[in-house]
């Protein structure tokens, strides 16, 4: 797989010549990077620039920046990966794949978007999390950047895993729209929500009720984090807050059972519906999620089912589910009562519907997240206890039909390679994948490519 993927960016690059002289194996300093221009978020009161970091590592060959290859970072709103963490993940038994692909001549840079304390008003930004407008500018930026450092007008590979590819997207089309040459030959959207993404409607109501009801500071940071964070909002395709009561920090309006977006969401449409897709670039796809329809879980399969204590003084039974079959209202996802001392405290219940075109999200065919992943790798006593009292491991998060940008109501429509798409080649597995999975498979269609 190593040698693959090697051989991958040997061959979409080996046209690239180099122009200035360099040191073999050089490392960049980590370099602050501001955004293209200011973006005004969905409800700031006013526009603002964004933040990043991005480093350099030169090729081993003759360190010239020639061969430049940018991996843009994805969802990663408390910064578990910074710069140093984003090139462990290429570490493989004695080796690191990135030091694989520098050995071949590549010029790896890598942008992250870090936590930092906005100057102009104060605010703590979780840049991972931040509006992908304003982290698409950022990465507007560093093409401009790479493009001044470059002799000549050697051409760029741009990837944009997961939420990475909603960011490179708004990036290279932004600059399409404003007649800024780009420069970028390839443009690879890997596993990313292009049509949106999906956690359980069942989970978001019970850290919620558990962050409300409970005042519980773990599901309180789980959800301000994970569910309330602009890019979340953006992406999600069914949002807890748009199916509350007016005014309830908690109960649900049942007269809303279908999926829901945030409102955040419609406004993310209407700019990427009207920017579309890169059009000076050849645009490839490769997924994780199942071409021949495979279905993650049952429509409505039991989630979790088991006793868990919020907090040491009164028990919580907690049953959910995954959204039902095609069809279906009143479907009871969520059934939470609390107790202390035989006594009856609170109840919680949360009803959903699917679609008549389409059966729940939560099991469509697409790659899958772990629940595990949401928690601490040294979880609390509360996050294990609901760890425990899990009955499926993991969901269906980025839908096939989303990766691909297939626009059919049914999400578990296999896919034929007769639809209409904005790539122009694309690989996917036909079993479901762990979200961002790298097989071997795909790196050979890639190096078909």
């Amino acid at each position: 797989m190593i040698k693959t993927f090697t051989l991958l960016f040997s061959f979409i690059l080996a046209s690239i010549v180099s122009l200035a002289q360099g040191t073999p194996g050089d490392v960049g300093n980590i370099t602050s990077i501001e955004s293209y221009t200011t973006f005004k978020g969905y409800e700031e009161a006013a526009a603002y620039l964004g933040e990043g970091e991005y480093q350099i590592f030169y090729d081993n060959i003759d360190g010239n920046l020639d061969k430049p290859l940018i991996i843009c970072d994805g969802f990663d709103p408390e910064d578990s990966r910074d710069i140093a963490s984003i090139y462990g993940v290429g570490d493989y038994g004695t080796g690191n794949l990135f030091d694989d692909l520098r050995d071949d001549g590549t010029d790896v840079i890598l942008l992250n978007f870090p936590n930092y304390l906005r100057a102009a008003d104060g605010v703590t930004i979780n840049g991972g999390a931040d509006y992908i407008e304003r982290n698409g500018l950022v990465l507007v930026n560093l093409i401009e950047s790479i493009k001044n450092d470059m002799q000549g007008s050697q051409e760029l590979v741009v990837i944009g895993p997961s939420m990475g590819g909603l960011i490179t997207r708004y990036a290279l089309t932004y600059m399409e729209e404003e007649g800024l040459d780009h420069q970028t030959g390839i443009w690879v959207s890997f596993d990313s929500p292009q049509r949106g993404a999906n956690v359980p409607i069942s989970f978001q109501y019970a850290v919620n009720y558990f962050a409300e009801y409970l005042d519980n500071a773990d599901m309180t940071s789980l959800r301000d984090v994970q569910l309330n964070s602009p890019a979340a909002k953006q992406m999600l395709l069914d949002h807890y807050t748009s199916h509350l009561l007016a005014d309830d920090p908690y109960i649900q309006d049942t007269a809303v059972q279908l999926p829901t977006p945030n409102p955040f969401r419609t406004t993310f449409l209407t700019t990427m519906n009207a920017f579309g897709f890169p059009q000076q670039t050849r645009n490839l796809a490769l997924v994780n999620g199942s071409l021949t329809a495979t279905m993650v879980e049952t429509p409505g399969a039991v989630l979790m089912d088991g006793e868990i204590d919020p907090d040491g003084v009164g028990a919580a039974d907690v049953e959910l589910h995954f959204t039902p079959l095609a069809n279906t209202s009143n479907f009871n996802v969520d059934h939470i009562v609390v107790t202390a001392f035989g006594i009856t405290l609170n109840t919680f219940d949360a009803v959903a519907e699917s679609p008549s075109t389409s059966a729940g999200l939560d099991s469509a065919p697409g790659s899958t997240v772990l629940f595990d992943s949401y928690f601490d790798e040294t979880p609390s006593d509360l996050e294990q206890q609901v760890l425990d009292a899990l009955q499926v491991d993991a969901f269906s998060f980025i839908p096939t039909l989303s990766s691909l940008v297939i626009d059919e109501q049914n999400w578990y429509t296999a896919v034929s390679g007769g639809e209409t798409t904005p790539f122009d080649s694309y690989y996917g597995p036909d079993s479901n994948e762990p979200h961002l999975t790298l097989s071997e498979a795909g790196m050979n269609f890639l190096v078909n490519e």
